[in-house]
């Protein structure tokens, strides 16, 4: 797709940096939107996948720690934004996902699937625990197994399901687009 405006402005060229990052906050945006309006009105187990969890632990993965801590901030701030509550109990989540999974970077080899798919219910585990202290457990809501097998659970398996699907699609835009163009 950029090939050919990769060739007229350089592989460093500004606007090609800026035209990614500008399609990777479209990606999050959608993600967003998609979340938050469209999955949200087709209740399924009661449950929806995390695609903004996918979205931070694959870039982190992906790309490294850096990435992965802006990608969290960035979707925490948009979680905060929309949620009422404590402003920053999303971002401070999202943020340490991305930075976790960033220093997995070096770990992490090929495009095999089932790396991903365990770090994406072990995300969804730690950001339920840390929804269920910081939401539930504070307000004297002290039933963590009606939590974890009614809400948690549900979560849990729903996105590792959809973790499949989202991140083969962003593996191949960030990896196998990034080889091609490096060739």
């Amino acid at each position: 797709m950029f090939e050919k405006l990769e060739k007229k402005l350089g592989k460093n060229s500004l606007i090609i940096k800026a035209i990614v990052v500008f399609i990777h906050v479209a990606i999050i945006f959608f993600a967003f939107i998609f979340q938050t309006s469209v999955i949200s009105m087709i209740p399924i187990f009661k449950c929806s996948p995390n695609f903004l969890i996918i979205i931070t632990f694959s870039y982190g993965l992906l790309y490294g720690e850096n990435i992965g801590i802006t990608t969290g901030l960035f979707c925490g701030l948009l979680c905060d934004i929309y949620y009422n509550g404590e402003f920053g109990l999303y971002t401070l989540i999202y943020s340490l996902i991305g930075y976790f999974n960033g220093n997995l970077n070096h770990l992490f080899y090929g495009d095999s699937i089932t790396f991903p798919m365990w770090l994406s219910a072990l995300n969804m585990l730690v950001y339920n625990i840390y929804i269920y202290f910081t939401h539930f457990f504070v307000r004297k809501r002290y039933d963590f197994l009606y939590y974890f097998f009614n809400l948690m659970l549900p979560n849990i398996l729903f996105t590792v399901i959809t973790t499949v699907l989202i991140y083969r699609i962003i593996y191949y835009l960030i990896i196998v687009k990034r080889n091609k163009l490096s060739n």
